[in-house]
Parts: C-alpha cells; sequence; structure tokens
C-alpha cells in the first residue's frame, strides 16, 4: 500500500474511531477536566467552583459535539480530495473547493462516477437504516443532503463557534458522517465498501453460527439458509422462542459497540424492543389474573 494511500486511510479511521465512541465519554471527560484543575491553578479550580456544574456540562458536551463535526467533515473533506487527485485533477483546482464537501462530491460526481455511485449507494443505505430505526425520513438525494450540510460554513463553525458569534450551521447527521468516513476509507483503497444493512446481516449471521453451540439439536445452518437473517432476528416470537438467537444479538451488541455503531446500534436496538415488548405483556397478563381473581 503506498504511503500516501495509508496515510489518507489512517486519517480517515482516525476519524471514525473518534466518531465511534459514546457521547456519554462526553461527561466522563469534563469530571476528569474538573478534577484535573486541582493540579492546574486555583484560579482555574476557582472558576469551576463558581460557575453551576450544569453550564460546564452544557458547555463541555456542546463542544465533543463541535468536535465531532470538524473531525467528521475534515475528513470526508481528505477523502474526497484524495480521489480527485488520483483522478488526475492539479491540487491548485482540487485546493479552490476548499472545505466545501457539497462541490467535492459534484467534482466526485464528474471525474470518478464509480466511486461517486458507491457513495450513493452507501449514503442510501443509512438513510435507509435510520428509517427504519427511528421512522424519520431524510433526504435520499445525497448531493442534496451535503448541499444542505455539508458547506464551508459547517466546518468553519464547528471551528470558531466558541469565539465568534455566529449563526448555527448544522452538519450531518452523526451516523451518516460514519457510514461516508468507513466508505471513503475503502474506497481510497481500492476496495468495495459494504453499506450499513449489508454488515449488519453478515454480523448478525456470524453471530448466530457463534452461539448455535447453545442448543446443537436446533439446525443453525439450516435456519441461515431459508431467507435473510436480520429481518427475522427483529421478530419478538422468533427471540422468544429461541435463545441462540437472543444470544447473537447480545454477542453483536457487545462486539461491536466501540468497532461499528451501526451493528451495536441495532442489535441495541433490537434488544430494547423485545424487552419492552415481553414486559408489557407480562403486565398485562398479570392484570388478567387480577381481574380474574
Amino acid at each position: 500500500m503506498p504511503l500516501e494511500t495509508a496515510s489518507i486511510w489512517a486519517e480517515l479511521r482516525l476519524a471514525l474511531d473518534e466518531l465511534n465512541k459514546p457521547l456519554a465519554d462526553a461527561n466522563g471527560g469534563l469530571i476528569a477536566a474538573i478534577d484535573a484543575a486541582d493540579l492546574g491553578s486555583e484560579s482555574e479550580k476557582g472558576a469551576l467552583d463558581a460557575l453551576p456544574f450544569g453550564e460546564f456540562s452544557s458547555a463541555y458536551f456542546s463542544a465533543a459535539m463541535r468536535a465531532n463535526t470538524r473531525f467528521a467533515h475534515e475528513a470526508i473533506e481528505k477523502g474526497l480530495k484524495a480521489i480527485l487527485l488520483g483522478n488526475g485533477l492539479s491540487p491548485k483546482r482540487v485546493r479552490s473547493r476548499g472545505h466545501g464537501l457539497d462541490s467535492l462530491l459534484e467534482d466526485v460526481e464528474r471525474h470518478d462516477p464509480t466511486a461517486f455511485n458507491e457513495l450513493e449507494r452507501c449514503f442510501g443505505g443509512a438513510i435507509q437504516y435510520l428509517k427504519n430505526v427511528t421512522n424519520i425520513q431524510h433526504n435520499p438525494n445525497i448531493l442534496e443532503y451535503f448541499r444542505e450540510h455539508g458547506k464551508t460554513e459547517v466546518f468553519v463553525v464547528s471551528r470558531y463557534a466558541s469565539i465568534e458569534q455566529r449563526k448555527p450551521a448544522w452538519g450531518m447527521i452523526g451516523f451518516v458522517y460514519m457510514e461516508i468516513i468507513h466508505t471513503l476509507s475503502l474506497l481510497v483503497c481500492g476496495l468495495t465498501p459494504r453499506d450499513i444493512n449489508r454488515r449488519i446481516e453478515i454480523a448478525a449471521t456470524k453471530a448466530v453460527l457463534a452461539e448455535s453451540n447453545r442448543d446443537p439439536a436446533w439446525d443453525a445452518d439450516e435456519w441461515i439458509g431459508q431467507e435473510l437473517v436480520r429481518p427475522r432476528l427483529e421478530v419478538v416470537e422468533n427471540l422468544k422462542n429461541n435463545w441462540v438467537l437472543r444470544a447473537a444479538l447480545r454477542r453483536c451488541a457487545k462486539e461491536y459497540k466501540h468497532r461499528d455503531w451501526g451493528i451495536w446500534s441495532w442489535a441495541d436496538h433490537v434488544r430494547r424492543n423485545y424487552i419492552g415488548t415481553r414486559r408489557t405483556r407480562l403486565k398485562g397478563d398479570e392484570a388478567a389474573v387480577k381481574t380474574h381473581i
């Protein structure tokens, strides 16, 4: 792998690793920062003591979100520029686009349709995933989405918001950032990326096979070969009647928590839905028994 490709891949993966960290880490970082103030200066400790914890907590969380936006925006910018440079565009032409992800993506569509189609496909998978999990439909057109959320202003505002009064410029949904970065990290290496739905299907299948030893009498290979695994893992009745499938979901939630937010989020969502449905049914059964008595 050429050094230039390795460097771009490393920066993209580093940004993706940062975004994969749970948002809960922000409060942990705040507490560590406040504790560290004891070892800093008396004036810093006094300033922290003088203001409400909630104010610092909110400010710290907002700073973490802005930092994530900068990481993601800059990583996507570098990935798109690497594709354009690899297609023979001059550094001067590429630099002229500045931090505008929308302009860079339009250039990729013109100069590397194959890369653009892969980005469009994986973006579409991310939008479909969000619709399935949150029931919210976002703009499925990648060019329009980038024009709205990938402008230069998004990067500039996230960089200087703490010292300048600027109108908000909302970036992309964190999950969309992650999927675009994941796609770019593979494209710059000449590889074909898998969208989130395909990755979930593969992870779910592997998890079912890995947990199948919990019930040797159950034919995991036969069950997997029937049809897609993911939709059947999302059916509450299937989980209720098969502890191998429940264990497979737990495995996905555990293994991918810090590796692939999309897979972890899907497994966690399905598990919560199953537990919630079971609790609701149990409460209904208890109420029915009391009524009967």
